[in-house]
C-alpha cells in the first residue's frame, strides 16, 4: 500500500494554479531546462518500477510502502456479536468447571479424612472377630416311624444352644432387633427363628438359648430313608445360617449398624431331644473385621 507525501517545495501537478498569495518566489525555467528535467523524472520512475512497466510518481513526490501485517481494519458488526457470545459462553464453561471441581474436591477430602479417622480408630482398638460355638442342639417333632409309606410330615422345633465369645478389650456390641437364624438339611429349609437383642461388654463371653421351628414339613419316602439311615450311623450334617444387625460401642460412641452373618456346619448324632453335637464349624463375616 501506498501513499504519496508531498515536500514542501514541490512543484504544483500539472493543470494545477499556484497560490498568488504565497511569499515564496521560485527562478523562471526555461523551456529547454523544463523538458530536461522531465525526461530525467521519466527516466527515473521507470528505473524504479522496474522493467518500464507503468509510470512513476511525479516529480516532487515519494513513495512510502507499509506491510500489510501494519494495517489494521475495523471488524464489521457481526464479528463483535460472536465475539460477545464466545466470551459468554468461556465464562459459563468456566464457572461451571469450578462447581465440578469445588464438588470433586470436597468428596475426596471427606473421603481421606473418614480413611484417616477410620485408621486412628483402627491401630488405638485393635478390633477382632467375635467368636460363636454352638454347644448344644434339641429336637423335637421329627418322627420318622409312621404309617405312611409314601411321605411323612413333620414339624421339627430346635433349640440351640450358642457361645458368643467378643475377644475386645475396648470394644462392646451391641446385638439389634430383626436378627434371622435358618436351619438347613440338603438345602431344605427346617426351621428358623431370631436371636433376642442384648449388649455384650468387652472381654466377656454369653451363653444364649434361641427356639428355632419349622411347620408342616413333608419328607418324601427318598429323603426319610436318608434321614434314618444318617440317624443310624449316629452323623446327620445340618447348616446354620444367621443373619445379625450389631453396633460397636468404642467407649461411649456407637457406631453405625451393620449385618454380622455367621454359617455353621454342624453334625449331630440324631434329630432327637437326646442329640449331641458330633462335629462343628463356624466362620463369620462381617464388613469392619
Amino acid at each position: 500500500m501506498g501513499e504519496r507525501v508531498y515536500p514542501r517545495d514541490s512543484p504544483p501537478f500539472s493543470g494545477e494554479h499556484p497560490n498568488p498569495h504565497s511569499t515564496d518566489e521560485t527562478p523562471p525555467v526555461s523551456g529547454e531546462h523544463h523538458r530536461r528535467m522531465s525526461q530525467d523524472s521519466f527516466a527515473s520512475s521507470k528505473m524504479s518500477y522496474g522493467n518500464g512497466y507503468g509510470y512513476g510518481p511525479n516529480p516532487g513526490t515519494y513513495v512510502v510502502q507499509v506491510p500489510k501485517d501494519r494495517v489494521f481494519r475495523v471488524p464489521p458488526p457481526e464479528n463483535e456479536h460472536k465475539f460477545k457470545l464466545y466470551t459468554e459462553k468461556k465464562s459459563k464453561r468456566s464457572c461451571c468447571r469450578c462447581c465440578i471441581c469445588s464438588i470433586i474436591s470436597t468428596i475426596l477430602i471427606l473421603i481421606l479424612l473418614f480413611a484417616i479417622t477410620f485408621g486412628i480408630l483402627y491401630l488405638v482398638y485393635h478390633p477382632k472377630k467375635p467368636t460363636y460355638n454352638i454347644t448344644s442342639v434339641h429336637v423335637k417333632g421329627v418322627n420318622l416311624t409312621t404309617s405312611n409309606a409314601d411321605a411323612t410330615t413333620i414339624t421339627p422345633v430346635f433349640n440351640v444352644t450358642v457361645n458368643i465369645n467378643n475377644p475386645n478389650g475396648k470394644i462392646g456390641i451391641y446385638y439389634e432387633q430383626g436378627s434371622e437364624v435358618s436351619i438347613y438339611r440338603d438345602g431344605v429349609n427346617l426351621c428358623e427363628g431370631k436371636l433376642p437383642a442384648f449388649y455384650q461388654p468387652p472381654n466377656s463371653v454369653t451363653v444364649l438359648s434361641t427356639e428355632l421351628s419349622g411347620a408342616g414339613m413333608v419328607l418324601s419316602k427318598a429323603a426319610r430313608d436318608k434321614l434314618m439311615t444318617q440317624q443310624k450311623d449316629g452323623k446327620v450334617p445340618l447348616e446354620m445360617d444367621a443373619s445379625i444387625p450389631v453396633k460397636l460401642k468404642l467407649g461411649s460412641v456407637k457406631l453405625w449398624t451393620f449385618t454380622v452373618k455367621v454359617t455353621c456346619d454342624v453334625t449331630l448324632s440324631a434329630l432327637t431331644a437326646t442329640a449331641k453335637v458330633v462335629s462343628k464349624d463356624c466362620k463369620v463375616h462381617a464388613t469392619p473385621w
